[in-house]
């Protein structure tokens, strides 16, 4: 038996991925997979066991680089600096073509296949907000921002950094926002973030 290589596996991942978002889910074989990766089904299920599994690493694929970036926002930056670079790099992800693709195909399918809305969310969404969450326990850990329920405080800062940018794509109004769209985006949000969290108290109500 040929030893197995992150490369063949990876074609087997694009491939079903290209033929996912082409056709959807239900539609796609094991045996149309293997014909587009260029090998035998045999070789195919050696990797993978069924299309779940394929699907589950289609979505990882889609956030991978970007979690690692995520994650590097922790570096011992100032209070602005991180959230800049947090809010870029999740924005960054979340505007991707294929990404949205992945997130039109999920939602198209969840009635007829509910399990992809779960092998999504644990293979991409979760993670990014584990991510996002790891960089906002840091900035509270440094006094930067203000103790809070942490979950909820990640799931507001990326509302906030999408807010109005990710909808518009999901419906075909848009293509990906510019750089610099995003980034203005991002600005907006954290100060939009700051009043509610920032520990410094450089961001006070008025009142």
């Amino acid at each position: 038996m040929r030893r197995k290589t992150e490369a063949r596996r990876l074609s087997f991942v694009q491939a079903a991925g290209k033929l996912f978002i082409e056709h959807g889910f239900g539609t796609v074989t094991m045996e149309a997979i293997a014909a587009e990766a260029g090998a035998s089904k045999v070789t195919l299920y050696s990797y993978f066991p069924n299309k779940d599994e394929l699907f589950g690493a289609f979505a990882a694929e889609a956030g991978k680089g970007v979690i690692e970036t995520l994650e590097t926002s922790r570096e011992e930056a100032g209070l602005q600096a991180t959230l800049q670079r947090l809010g870029m790099a999740y924005l960054n992800l979340v505007t991707r073509p294929e990404v949205i693709n992945l997130n039109r195909l999920v939602i198209g399918e969840a009635g007829r296949y509910p399990q992809l809305s779960r092998i999504f969310y644990e293979n991409g969404p979760r993670q990014t907000l584990i991510s996002i969450c790891n960089v906002l326990d840091n900035l509270m850990q440094r006094g930067l921002l203000r103790q809070a329920e942490l979950r909820r405080t990640g799931l507001y800062f990326k509302a906030l950094c999408e807010a109005g940018l990710v909808e518009r794509q999901l419906w075909g109004l848009d293509q990906q926002p510019a750089e610099e769209t995003r980034r203005e985006a991002v600005d907006a949000a954290i100060e939009a973030f700051l009043p509610a969290y920032d520990a410094t108290q450089t961001h006070r109500h008025k009142g």
